[in-house]
């Protein structure tokens, strides 16, 4: 199970490394420009859901979209690597992959037969999150020391 452990832990460190790229100001500044560039291109029957989150996003609300992003991103990061509340964390990973698949890389689109062959990386951090759900047993997490003090906690962890 260390092997589970590291993996968890690596992945922990992936989120970081990208979490703190969502923390430049950059990121913020282009959140808007980023999530409205995503449907060009894309079959017009998805561009329903493309139009949705352009205005979701629109205006003064992508600073805090942005914000709630990089957010998201930093929880990831610090509960993977400590191993904390793990059966919610793998589940908020595996919700929020899918989201950031469909919205911010278009589902991994738009296919172009002979030009694009990327289904996209979300949708892989998705099924990861959903593997550490399925296995982790959780060696080596600080969950393991909280519910030797407190015992319900391995309703969130477990």
């Amino acid at each position: 199970m260390i092997g589970i452990a590291l993996i968890r832990i690596t992945f922990g460190v992936i989120w970081a490394v990208d979490a703190s790229l969502k923390w430049q100001p950059a990121f913020r500044a282009n959140f808007g420009r980023i999530v409205a560039g995503v449907g060009d291109g894309q079959p017009g029957f998805l561009s329903w859901w493309f139009r949705l989150w352009q205005l979701v996003v629109a205006g003064d609300r992508a600073p805090i979209f942005a914000l709630l992003t990089a957010t998201t991103e930093t929880y990831l990061a610090c509960a993977l690597i400590a191993g904390f509340a793990r059966r919610i964390t793998y589940t908020v990973g595996f919700v929020y992959g899918l989201f950031v698949w469909s919205v911010a890389e278009g589902f991994g689109g738009p296919y172009v037969p002979g030009t694009s062959t990327d289904v996209g990386a979300a949708i892989i951090y998705s099924l990861v999150f959903l593997a550490l759900l399925l296995v982790d047993a959780g060696r080596f997490s600080v969950d393991r020391l909280i519910v030797k003090r407190v015992p319900a906690w391995r309703r969130i962890s477990d």
